[in-house]
């Protein structure tokens, strides 16, 4: 544990062996390290406190995600560390971080990172009270130091446009240059309008709903289901994990099941989300059989969607549309949600007339001898690429190298369609072998 006096302004230059004293009219700001996930439980209650009340509203910054973060995406022997800063008894700033060896300059001079954004994190943003945002920043900083002396510098991904650190870091952060650059644009529905106004919005969408919904059920009666009700039944995920892997993301390697990791981490956030009662199940069904399935997870007044997955047997009558209707509707009837979060960016949010916050990666550097000879090249580097270059790269070039990277995904579909097609003619041919011969009796 450490304890730093806190003031508007640093006072003095410690020498770099003493733990900083930063001084703020909110009086003294305590901070304690912790390193194992037992050690976490005591701050679990006010910091899943501090991530709903966030103006950020994603489930990224709750102790259940960061924990299972930390069980499931790192490797065993990897170190991490977790710091808060309190303000007397008040919780106001979380930081997560993970230590991993320079490139050039090794374990030495390491380089910190939060969560990293991937299959496990859409965000790797961090929380901090909006009043005292510098100050805390400063504080958890000045932790860092002491707790991985030598760093570099913190990479900070994926940051929300509404977060406090954005404040904190105009107003200067001692001891460390800034450095950013736009990364993700991530979708999002405002649900605190009239509903109507949005179905409106969606022209041929709408018309297309009621077709589509018309195909599905003539295969059978159809039922829907939302809420968390019975969510903490493990049987529920162990479905959604079989539907989306019996598509084409389980051929083409990039279903939950395809990764023991990745499955590991979503039990444990369906078990421990469900147990707040933060967890939904959104799923249509046809005669029993699920043909599509979300996952909804709720911080404050957002609900975030982070999977979603379909049967392609039904996908004449475009099951994942219909589900995203009704979940849609859900949401603008349910008073306590303001908003749907898919925290991902994709073509087919298009048709939904989807608004996107922006999130910008965040590169804090060191004003250090080693950080500025070999870690703030590279990350004022990428943020003059992102930000001057990137824009200015011809539309063209970037469709072209959209289509490198999504060909894969075109190929296992058609490789999936093929395969579906296959087993029809197949199931076909054996039916025609397997019916009773015509009589020509019958005929006369």
């Amino acid at each position: 544990m450490s304890t730093h006096t806190l003031a508007r302004q640093t006072v003095g230059s410690p020498p770099a062996a003493t733990r900083p004293v930063v001084r703020v009219a909110h009086g003294t700001i305590r901070i304690e390290t912790v390193r194992t996930l037992e050690g976490l439980a005591r701050h679990r209650e006010a910091w899943d406190r501090l991530a709903t009340e966030a103006p950020q509203q994603i489930p990224t910054l709750t102790p259940v995600w960061v924990e299972a973060y930390f069980r499931h995406a790192l490797p065993a022997s990897q170190a991490w560390l977790c710091c808060f800063a309190y303000a007397g008894d008040r919780l106001v700033g979380v930081l997560p971080l993970v230590p991993e060896p320079h490139p050039l300059l090794g374990r030495r001079h390491p380089r910190l990172r939060t969560l990293r954004v991937g299959d496990f994190a859409p965000s790797g943003d961090i929380l901090l009270a909006p009043d005292v945002a510098g100050a805390a920043l400063s504080a958890l900083l000045g932790e860092a130091d002491r707790a991985v002396p030598g760093h570099v510098g913190v990479a900070i991904q994926a940051v929300h446009e509404a977060s406090p650190l954005w404040e904190a870091v105009r107003a200067g952060v001692t001891d460390y240059t800034a450095h950013a650059h736009a990364r993700h644009r991530y979708s999002f529905v405002d649900t605190t309008r009239p509903l109507d106004d949005y179905m409106a919005s969606l022209g041929n969408m709408r018309r297309n709903l009621k077709r589509y919904r018309k195909k599905l059920d003539a295969q059978g009666p159809v039922t829907v289901t939302i809420g968390r009700e019975g969510a903490e039944d493990p049987a529920l995920l162990d479905a959604f994990l079989a539907l989306e892997a019996g598509g084409w993301k389980g051929r083409n390697g990039t279903a939950i099941l395809n990764h023991p990791d990745t499955t590991a981490f979503y039990r444990t956030l369906a078990r421990d989300f469900a147990a707040l009662g933060r967890w939904d199940w959104q799923v249509i069904r046809v005669d029993g059989r699920p043909v599509a399935a979300g996952m909804g997870i709720r911080c404050g007044r957002t609900v975030m969607l982070p999977k979603i997955a379909f049967d392609e047997d039904f996908s004449a009558a475009m099951p994942g549309n219909l589900l995203t209707e009704a979940v849609a509707r859900a949401a603008f009837d349910d008073s306590e949600t303001d908003a749907l979060a898919h925290m991902s960016s994709a073509p087919w949010h298009e048709s939904w007339r989807m608004d996107a916050h922006r999130y910008d990666d965040l590169y804090l550097v060191r004003r250090t001898l080693a950080a500025t000879l070999f870690q703030r090249p590279w990350a004022g580097g990428l943020a003059f690429y992102k930000t001057e270059i990137a824009p200015r790269i011809p539309a063209r070039l970037k469709q072209w190298r959209e289509t490198l990277r999504s060909r894969r995904v075109r190929t296992a579909k058609e490789a999936t369609s093929a395969e579906t097609t296959s087993k029809e003619t197949t199931s076909k041919g054996a039916a025609s072998k397997d019916a009773a011969p015509e009589n020509p009796a019958a005929k006369a």
